[in-house]
């Protein structure tokens, strides 16, 4: 029995101590498990934040520009200098020859100017002239200026003159490796907004002005930049055509500016709005011949020394004008970005495809080029994101600052262009 017994307690003492063994074994596995699933995971967030910094550093996208106006041009330079971008294409319709012999005048106010110096651009070595911070050009000059730099840039740049925007381009752009950017700017009239799927629809907002414009062309003189010309207060009698109108004290007159180059001259009159007797009357009353005198009497009263006076004949032969005071507004298009999930392409609208006044003030250019300030951190933004709510949080940024625009715009630019010397 003794003998048995201690049989028994060796055995099971045997088998304790087996179990204390596998115990700990077991608890050294677990901890070689744990250790190993620690250094995994941290090698694989390591490798993982590296990967993630290496893509966001090279990190491109291919940018695709309609349009070869001033901000189809500028929007291809900010573009290709944004740092993002590995290819710009730009389509524009006309050829070299066209862009370049363009000869209207755009004036450049001095936000624009100091946002386009930025980019590189070298007003000093450009046909034009400088007056209080604005320069002024022929469109032509400023269009080859920019594809100049545009030959220059380190970024390849497929520049199509002469190529329509079309079916065959929007496949082109789909099949094209990697993120795309579509950055419409072809015009009030352009098609590209159309045939990208996007709304036609446009908002308008009024600026609180009536207004009247005037153009006229003398082909006997040469296409020279000129300075604008600003006065303000006017008042008008209207005596001569029957009217008995008596302005009242106190009463706001018009802002005038006359501008364009010496062959196309262009006028606007632009008042805020009121209720006063001449206002009323110049809105309601559609008399031609009263519209056309009035800015015949302006032109020859407040033009520049250098122009010659505008004769009745002339001004009733070659004189184009609005016959009475209309609304100024803001026209600003409902849909300025979207993103197609498919071809992984986002579409922004920029230029008068997205907002226009629908007056000529002399210093258009400027609504379109302000929207071209945040092109850079968009690009950056887009390029970047791979979720979709950083994609979401993009497309809010570019919506928000299209809305913020058209508010300043509506706030302060009629007054910034027209009604401030």
């Amino acid at each position: 029995m003794s003998g048995s017994l201690c049989v028994n307690m060796s055995t099971g003492m045997k088998m304790k101590c087996d179990s204390q063994e596998y115990a700990s074994m077991q608890s050294s596995l677990a901890v070689q498990h744990i250790l190993l699933t620690v250094l995994m995971v941290t090698g694989f967030l390591c490798t993982k934040t590296i990967y993630d910094k290496i893509r966001r550093r090279h990190a491109r996208i291919t940018v695709v520009v309609i349009g070869a106006g001033p901000v189809g041009l500028t929007a291809v330079v900010v573009a290709a200098r944004s740092g993002r971008v590995a290819r710009v294409v730009l389509y524009e319709e006309v050829c070299r020859n066209a862009l370049v012999n363009k000869q209207h005048q755009i004036a450049f106010d001095a936000k624009t100017v100091a946002f386009l110096q930025k980019l590189g651009v070298d007003f000093d070595n450009m046909e034009g002239c400088w007056d209080k911070s604005c320069f002024f050009t022929r469109i032509g000059i400023f269009q080859e200026y920019l594809l100049s730099v545009i030959y220059r840039l380190s970024v390849p740049v497929d520049i199509r003159l002469g190529c329509k925007f079309g079916q065959e381009s929007i496949k082109e752009t789909e099949n094209m490796p990697g993120r795309c950017l579509i950055v419409a700017c072809d015009g009030a009239n352009g098609q590209a907004v159309r045939l990208l799927g996007l709304s036609d629809e446009f908002e308008q907002h009024s600026c609180n002005a009536y207004g009247a414009v005037a153009a006229l062309e003398r082909m006997d003189q040469p296409q020279v930049p000129l300075p604008e010309r600003r006065v303000q207060n006017l008042h008008f009698d209207l005596a001569a055509y029957g009217s008995d109108v008596v302005e009242v004290d106190g009463h706001q007159g018009f802002s005038l500016k006359i501008f364009g180059s010496s062959r196309n001259r262009y006028m606007s009159l632009v008042i805020p709005k009121s209720e006063s007797p001449l206002v009323k009357t110049l809105r309601v009353v559609l008399d031609r011949s009263m519209m056309r005198n009035i800015f015949l009497k302006c032109f020859n009263t407040y033009k520049s020394a250098t122009d010659n006076t505008i004769s009745d004949s002339l001004a009733l032969k070659h004189m184009k004008f609005s016959p009475r005071l209309f609304e100024i507004k803001l026209l600003q298009r409902v849909e300025t970005v979207t993103y197609y999930q498919e071809s992984d392409t986002f579409v922004i609208i920029e230029g008068e495809s997205a907002r226009c006044y629908n007056i000529q003030t002399g210093l258009d250019v400027n609504v379109g080029l302000n929207g071209l300030m945040v092109l850079s951190t968009f690009i950056s933004n887009i390029t970047l994101a791979r979720s979709e709510h950083a994609i979401n949080k993009a497309l809010m940024f570019k919506s928000k600052q299209s809305e913020q625009l058209c508010k300043e715009i509506v706030q302060n630019g009629l007054h910034n262009y027209m009604l401030s010397n």
